[in-house]
């Protein structure tokens, strides 16, 4: 899971218009039979979106940072739009104002989008909002790829497994991983395995590195040593490209190996 920012771009009027048209249809709607079935008769306008949402990502699923190894795509509702389960499977009325609201879709894999269904969490002890409510009262325990506080919290081990991030100690902030792994099946074997595929490769150039690094040290004039170091971070820094697929497992990657000269490729 990557970041994935949304605030520096908003769809065209003409979309704009149309959803807003929706929401009226929905705000006009006497009980929920009546709005759910408005939702299910303008699907169209959320599918509207997905090549727009897409190109966020650079076509990969939000969730999953992978391309087509994680089914087909879907414009997913974060806050779920008929339905909201908690995780014990309690049914709260949902969102349905946010049907048509642009900054409620996510792009997620068929295989995630599935599994998550309307299971939509809070924290204990928190309650869900309303029609008129604001939504930034709300502790979601789902993971967001589109808030820049929950995609660091997620990592991946050397076998493509994802956990939680070395640095996460608060209990509710872990239950939040361990479950959004397990709600939107980022542990899934053909993920899991395609990680540790690239994790594999950019092991291979962070050993080429540090140990081209350290002959070069060692012999200034050895610029063939030089050539390769310098070529194996040039191949790091690639996998590490927001456009390459699974680019979050090479990140995690790096940040294993502890090694500053090669946590330092991170900055760039």
């Amino acid at each position: 899971m990557r970041y994935i920012r949304t605030d520096h771009k908003t769809p065209d009027t003409a979309w704009l218009t149309k959803a807003t048209r929706a929401l009226r249809d929905l705000d006009a709607a006497v009980d929920k039979p009546a709005r759910d079935a408005v939702i299910d008769a303008k699907e169209q306008v959320w599918r509207d979106l997905k090549e727009w949402l897409l190109a966020f990502s650079h076509g990969k699923c939000w969730f999953s940072d992978a391309k087509d190894i994680f089914s087909h795509w879907h414009v997913e509702h974060f806050r779920p739009k008929k339905d909201a389960k908690d995780e014990d499977g309690h049914e709260d009325d949902a969102y349905w104002w946010l049907a048509f609201d642009w900054t409620n879709y996510r792009i997620c894999g068929s295989v995630g989008n599935s599994a998550k269904g309307t299971f939509f969490p809070l924290r204990p002890g928190t309650t869900r909002v309303g029609r008129t409510g604001d939504i930034r009262a709300e502790s979601p325990t789902l993971l967001d790829p589109a808030d820049p506080d929950d995609p660091h919290l997620l990592t991946f081990d050397l076998e493509g497994k994802a956990i939680p991030a070395a640095h996460v100690t608060d209990a509710w902030e872990k239950h939040r991983v361990e479950y959004s792994v397990i709600q939107c099946k980022l542990d899934a074997p053909q993920l899991a395995n395609q990680r540790k595929t690239v994790w594999e490769a950019c092991w291979r150039y962070i050993e080429e590195f540090r140990n081209e690094l350290a002959r070069y040290h060692a012999d200034r004039t050895n610029l063939i040593a030089y050539a390769s170091y310098k070529r194996a971070g040039r191949e790091i820094l690639r996998m590490l490209a927001p456009e390459q697929e699974l680019s979050s497992v090479a990140h995690a990657c790096v940040e294993f190996s502890g090694d500053p000269r090669v946590t330092a490729l991170l900055r760039n």
